[in-house]
């Protein structure tokens, strides 16, 4: 017996974690530290594979959009069935296995290029089998976490998650400019790959046993579960009006992003330096946002709660984005619309981290997978479309008159939560409490 085995006095233990604390502290960091290293890695193959595209294989504009077409559209498609598996069958093994098969898949590409095989219908290829994968194991992970916290402990995993992928997001876009210039942009990649086994290690780690899935009825179909999820979501007042609220801000920022992204290259005459370095506020608002949004959410009387806090995250969007309709060139503009993103990120991550905690914490166990995969195909799904409009309204109305509509629109989740039951929360509910 060592001396961690030995009995401790009673007054003693009473303060001292339990072993199964103890096993699910040491499973949460793990799980952590697991899918932050494919956020890293994905954050790496982000910059590489557009990268690949347009200097190694010359690529055009259009063939640059039908890559990025094909890494997006999956969510639309994927979604809802990927919350139906997930909801049959136990999350850290389609979540362990998911890694497995995104790792093999992305190894083609470095693979390919040293064949020689090297092409933009293989990675197109690639990008989309690689997104309907990784949409199904991200479902998979996000439903598995309140296996392992509940309650306020859901919440503060939720918020340190959110704080570890901000970080780990920004120094793996950092890790690839350097990679790529150290190795190659394909051989880069091989770090990415790296990292979906490095989760796969970490996800057969975890000890913190799993409820098995719910016995299903003898006739029950994948559509049948679908169509019960997509009921049960519908009909809920709490997730309904988070999952359209989300919707509503998702399609308008989509929008925004496009266009911002013209607009201080061709308007404000941006460095690619003065660029990275203004997206890097993001990374760095995503963190503060995650970090503090837990604690902001905490009840203050009868005014404020986690429902105040969701609201008053999203009502900072549209306000956040009007100074940069009104900048002009020079450092100055470049230090305040880095201010800018880095409220609005802080403020979004804030938001984004407390929502999610919402709804796991009132989603009965049997739909979780689907609450979460419905989500996913309204917000994620339809992105495509906006990004087109966001085109051709330019096209109509002016670039700037555009950046305008879109920031107004970035209220649309603000009213449709303002007129919800979610602004009436106080505390993080449970799927037991309501």
């Amino acid at each position: 017996m060592t001396a961690s085995d030995e009995p401790l006095p009673r007054s003693a233990a009473s303060s001292m974690p339990t072993a199964a604390e103890d096993t699910v502290n040491r499973d949460l960091m793990i799980y952590n530290n697991g899918l932050a290293v494919g956020v890293m890695g994905g954050a790496v193959t982000s910059v590489a594979l557009p990268s690949l595209a347009l200097i190694t294989l010359k690529a055009t504009p259009w063939e640059l959009s039908l890559l990025y077409a094909a890494q997006r559209f999956p969510p639309a498609v994927t979604a809802l069935f990927g919350g139906a598996l997930v909801d049959r069958y136990r999350k850290l093994a389609l979540l362990t296995w998911g890694k497995a098969v995104g790792g093999v898949l992305l190894l083609c590409v470095p693979l390919a290029a040293y064949l020689g095989w090297l092409s933009l219908p293989l990675l197109c290829v690639v990008g989309l089998l690689l997104a309907a994968v990784n949409d199904i194991s991200s479902t998979a992970g996000i439903s598995y976490l309140p296996s392992l916290a509940k309650g306020e402990n859901l919440a503060a995993a939720n918020s340190k998650m959110g704080a570890l992928f901000s970080f780990t997001d920004a120094a793996g876009s950092y890790c690839a400019a350097g990679l790529i210039a150290l190795l190659g942009t394909s051989r880069a990649i091989i770090a990415d790959v790296a990292s979906y086994f490095i989760s796969v290690v970490c996800m057969t780690r975890i000890r913190t046993p799993e409820p098995p899935p719910r016995p299903r009825p003898a006739d029950s179909t994948l559509w049948r579960e679908i169509r019960d999820g997509l009921r049960y979501t519908v009909r809920h007042p709490v997730l309904w009006p988070l999952v359209l609220s989300n919707t509503a801000l998702s399609l308008a920022m989509t929008a925004w992003d496009v266009l911002y992204l013209i607009y201080v290259v061709r308007e404000l005459h941006w460095s690619p330096v003065a660029l990275a370095v203004v997206m890097g506020c993001a990374s760095v608002g995503g963190v503060v946002g995650a970090l503090a949004g837990r604690r902001l959410a905490r009840p203050r009387g009868a005014w404020w709660g986690v429902g105040p806090l969701l609201l008053c995250a999203l009502a900072l969007q549209p306000l956040i984005l009007m100074p940069v309709l009104i900048a002009g060139p020079g450092l100055l503009w470049q230090i305040v619309i880095g201010v800018c993103v880095t409220i609005r990120f802080a403020g979004a991550t804030a938001h984004g981290s407390n929502q999610r905690s919402v709804r796991q914490g009132v989603c009965e166990p049997q739909y979780q997978g689907r609450q979460q995969s419905i989500g996913t195909w309204m917000t994620f799904g339809p992105r495509f479309l906006s990004a087109l409009g966001a085109g051709l309204l330019v096209s109509a109305i002016g670039l700037v008159p555009s950046m305008a509509v879109a920031a107004v629109a970035t209220a649309g989740g603000f009213v449709v939560l303002l007129h919800s039951p979610v602004r009436r929360l106080r505390v993080m509910p449970t799927a037991s409490g309501g």
